[in-house]
């Protein structure tokens, strides 16, 4: 019998009362690709950082082909052969890529090299396993998928037998996601052992070997990716069957137009728009798609902020009609107080509104029970309006940022980045809220990095590159390699 490259043997991990995990047992068999899913709070992230020694078990035995670990830091973790990328990339941008690696490097045979010959050994590193780069550059003027590669080759250059991902395709076009799926089973086939922390079912089916599935803390199951479907997986993440969404029934007010941009150029922090042409009608959703940093910062607040910035920021004609509605691309850093009351942050924006204040004085009896009354209609849980807004989930307070925008009735709505960071089961309840105002007469300008949402959910995607509109697809044109090419400055 295989020993498992990794075993977790009814592993518990606890912060003060707060269950993270309990009782997860479950292996991962040596030279594999292994997926982690599960909603946001499963558990699945604590799991992987106990693994990595970020994290140690309350209770419970971790093993590591067959022997039990018990490390006291990540240094422990990558001493055995174990190594992480985390969502967020870990790079010093100023420094070069081969910088970047000998930084993690300290203390280990490589390190002892000359600075050639160090450079010659990562070389073939990246020739062995696919990951080709340009050392010598600098980390600030690589792509997204560079940087990732990057991260990867750091973690091998340790010579890492063991391969943790969280979420490795967040940022990636389509193209660099099938790069990085060609480099991991080549990684696979050469005796990697490699687990993907992941929300994304599609790329589950079409990447892994093996797949365990969380829910609350707990392991709700173990399967083999080919015994198993996408529908299976979503129902045991959130305990229920996943709806499909409706046939659409409205049709688009070609005659409504709640949005015109005409030859709009803007320089706002560093972003930039150029002769940017633009519309949206009531009852339609026009998406934007692109690899993030190429305008879409400057396209939200060249609307929302428009009355604000200089008039040197933005030049040319924004037509903005109705009420306007906005989910802000950020919701902790751009749409609320964490840590004031959930009420208090369901008023913001409109706390000046008759129905809120009296004078300079808040109704608060009117507000809490307006803030319960959107709470049992969203099912933001739990159904306390006087709870600290930092206590909700992830997908609980988008829920609540979502309601704020929606229970106004707006004209018209900026969806950016409406799902990051949510659960499956709070991105079909947000997908189908936006749906619903769509239906209603209003008009939606979707801005995601998810090209999955914007094919779900838009009329029109548009392609945003460098600040430029460079492509446009009508629903019956969407197409996910022609969208990830123009996303990529191909056409």
């Amino acid at each position: 019998m295989t020993i498992p490259a990794v075993e977790f043997k009814g592993v518990s991990k606890y912060f003060g009362d707060c269950c993270a995990n309990a009782d997860i047992s479950f292996s991962v068999a040596p030279g594999t690709i292994h997926a982690i899913v599960g909603e946001n709070g499963a558990g699945k992230s604590t799991a992987m950082k106990m693994l990595f020694g970020l994290y140690r078990p309350s209770g419970g035995e971790i093993l590591v082909h067959g022997k039990a670990i018990h490390f006291e830091s990540p240094i422990d973790a990558m001493a055995a052969k174990i190594g992480m990328v985390h969502q967020h990339f870990m790079l010093a941008e100023t420094l070069s890529a081969l910088d970047n690696i000998l930084l993690q490097q300290k203390g280990s045979p490589l390190s002892l090299l000359p600075r050639k010959e160090q450079k010659q050994k990562i070389d073939g590193i990246a020739a062995r396993y696919g990951f080709h780069m340009n050392l010598n550059a600098k980390v600030e003027d690589l792509s997204v998928g560079e940087q990732q590669r990057l991260e990867i080759l750091k973690i091998l250059s340790q010579d890492s037998e063991i391969l943790i991902l969280d979420e490795p395709t967040a940022v990636l076009t389509p193209q660099e996601v099938l790069d990085l799926f060609k480099n991991l089973r080549l990684l696979r086939d050469q005796g990697k052992t490699i687990l993907i922390i992941t929300h994304k079912l599609k790329e589950v089916m079409n990447l892994t070997d093996f797949v365990t599935v969380f829910r609350a803390g707990r392991v709700i199951g173990n399967k083999k990716t080919s015994e198993t479907t996408s529908e299976d997986l979503a129902e045991m993440m959130v305990g229920r069957r996943l709806q499909k969404p409706s046939e659409r029934k409205s049709e688009i007010v070609h005659t409504v137009q709640l949005l015109k941009m005409q030859n709009v150029n803007a320089n706002i922090a560093g972003q930039t728009l150029e002769d940017l042409n633009l519309s949206v009608c009531s009852k339609e959703i026009v998406g934007i798609a692109g690899v993030e940093g190429n305008g879409q910062d400057a396209l939200i607040r060249a609307l929302l902020d428009r009355h604000k910035l200089k008039k040197t920021a933005v030049q040319g004609e924004v037509a903005l009609h109705g009420r306007l509605g906005s989910f802000p691309e950020d919701r902790l850093r751009f749409g609320v107080l964490p840590s004031r009351p959930v009420y208090e942050n369901f008023i913001l924006g409109q706390q000046r509104k008759p129905s809120f204040a009296q004078g300079l004085f808040l109704k608060g009896k009117q507000i809490i029970a307006k803030t319960q009354e959107a709470m049992n209609t969203y099912d933001i849980r739990p159904h306390n309006p006087l709870l600290p807004f930092e206590k909700l989930s992830g997908g609980n307070q988008q829920k609540l940022v979502v309601a704020r925008a929606l229970s106004q009735k707006p004209d018209f709505i900026i969806a950016a980045q409406p799902t990051r960071g949510v659960d499956i089961g709070a991105i079909e309840f947000i997908h189908n809220e936006i749906r619903k105002a769509r239906d209603e007469g209003a008009g939606v300008l979707l801005i995601s990095s998810e090209l999955d949402e914007l094919m779900t959910l838009s009329d029109r995607i548009l392609v945003l590159y460098k600040g430029r509109l460079v492509a446009e697809f009508n629903r019956h044109e969407f197409d996910e390699i022609a969208l990830g090419k123009a996303m990529g400055g191909l056409q």
